[in-house]
């Protein structure tokens, strides 16, 4: 699901203020790097093993045809709509459709084809990210945005592979942290962030007490700390 306000966001405090200059000039110098260049950078070929029986694909926002980013659009729609329409973010599909044309998007596509016809087949699943900044204090992390499978990609590791994949990149980077928001009402998605060793950010906003009333979070910002792990550590 999209990136939600932090803590520390919520309490006015901005990015400039926070991050080092040099903290800001890795994600900067990253941003700017085409499709081709940041792949040859922070791409290994080893991250494409665990999807070699389909079809698999980088793409940056700039290049996702619009075939692909509406079939993006739909997975997320089939899968989650349910879980935004009740919630505080409510489900918005024209502000969701700008979220994923943003110039800073990138995009792990996964088919339902095989890899002999990788401009074929519908988009089965994928996993869409940012390089940003987040947390208390601000730092450069990896924010993963989205992850999304269609019925029948479930049930075969690609989920973990996806996430493992985006982990893979935050590493090279140089970033020390993967986050991402997380529906409380999805407690299935939870467990299985959970798994892959997630916790609940410190910058994850509390429940507020207002004069009249508690306004409730109904979501949890989480993150991993990816400077310690090794590549590939997640197994099918």
């Amino acid at each position: 699901m999209g990136k939600r306000k932090s803590a520390g966001e919520v309490d006015s405090h901005s990015v400039s203020e926070k991050a080092s200059p040099r903290c800001q000039g890795i994600i900067e110098a990253v941003n700017k790097l085409s499709e081709k260049d940041f792949q040859e950078a922070y791409i290994a070929e080893d991250d494409w093993r665990p999807f070699t029986s389909i079809a698999s694909c980088f793409r940056s926002a700039k290049t996702l045809s619009q075939e692909d980013l509406q079939n993006c659009f739909n997975l997320i729609e089939r899968t989650s709509r349910h879980d935004y329409e009740p919630s505080s973010f409510g489900w918005h599909p024209k502000r969701k459709m700008r979220e994923m044309k943003e110039k800073e998007m990138k995009y792990i596509i996964l088919r339902d084809s095989s890899p002999q016809e990788s401009l074929r087949g519908s988009v089965s699943g994928f996993l869409s990210f940012m390089l940003t900044h987040d947390s208390t204090p601000s730092m450069p992390v990896l924010y993963v945005y989205e992850v999304h499978l269609d019925e029948s990609a479930r049930g075969k590791g690609l989920g973990r592979s996806l996430v493992g994949m985006a982990e893979n990149i935050a590493r090279r980077v140089g970033v020390e942290k993967v986050m991402l928001t997380c529906f409380k009402s999805n407690v299935k998605a939870r467990t299985f962030y959970e798994r892959l060793g997630y916790d609940v950010d410190v910058c994850s906003p509390e429940d507020r007490k207002t004069r009249n009333k508690v306004v409730k979070v109904d979501y949890d910002i989480m993150s991993k700390d990816v400077t310690g792990d090794e590549e590939g550590q997640h197994k099918h």
